[in-house]
């Protein structure tokens, strides 16, 4: 029900707005890039296997593989309209339209940018969206992607500590970084949070350990 929501509003923008940031949910592209940085910051992409889930028009994509060296990059979204435009704006990235959930196999980094903002509607089962359940739907879909790396998978989501106030009628929820992070330790004790770049969005990088620490990349 929630992706087929998401997959409506986003092929409706797209009508709207064509191959642009706001077609994406993002009011510029400015805004994108400054979370893709969190990424570079912490993530030496070069010779590395890296799926983008969420990927859109493959603009994260673009950057790494004219930025990073022998790179092997895979891009997926729920919307087919945004996968053709990615194949002819990014022809050497690869592009699938999948909903990450059916996808097995790992990569040595996950990245997902701007996907786990959705205001989970509860409504669709006779309440009001609720904390719990746009809490609970970020927990599996942060273990979900987690499993698909080997190594490292990378997030950001709209919040902060404490989080912002909810709107129950808007299509994002703004969560709590903490809490958030709390769940991620549940996963792995190597976790990194990065916060200091926007008053209402946050970053979290989990790193896979192995029996000897954390591993190396």
């Amino acid at each position: 029900m929630l992706n087929m929501k998401s997959l409506n509003l986003y092929q409706n923008s797209f009508k709207k707005f064509g191959v642009d940031p706001k077609s994406l949910l993002w009011k510029t592209r400015g805004a994108a890039h400054q979370r893709f940085r969190q990424f570079w910051a912490e993530i030496d992409f070069n010779n590395k296997t890296v799926l983008d889930i969420g990927c859109g028009f493959g603009e994260f994509g673009k950057f790494l593989l004219k930025r990073y060296k022998n790179v092997d990059y895979t891009g997926i979204d729920i919307t087919a309209e945004f996968i053709e435009e990615a194949k002819k704006l990014v022809p050497t990235g690869k592009f699938r339209t999948i909903d990450f959930n059916k996808l097995n196999g790992q990569y040595a980094v996950v990245i997902a940018s701007g996907v786990l903002n959705s205001n989970v509607e509860a409504r669709l089962r006779g309440t009001s969206a609720r904390q719990s359940d746009n809490l609970e739907y970020r927990k599996q879909a942060i273990k979900k992607m987690f499993s698909l790396t080997s190594d490292i998978f990378a997030f950001n989501m709209l919040g902060g500590h404490p989080a912002p106030q909810n709107d129950k009628d808007s299509n994002v929820w703004y969560s709590d970084s903490l809490e958030i992070l709390d769940y991620c330790m549940t996963l792995t004790p190597r976790v990194i949070l990065r916060a200091n770049y926007h008053s209402k969005d946050f970053t979290i990088l989990m790193f896979k350990p192995t029996k000897k620490g954390i591993i190396q990349l």
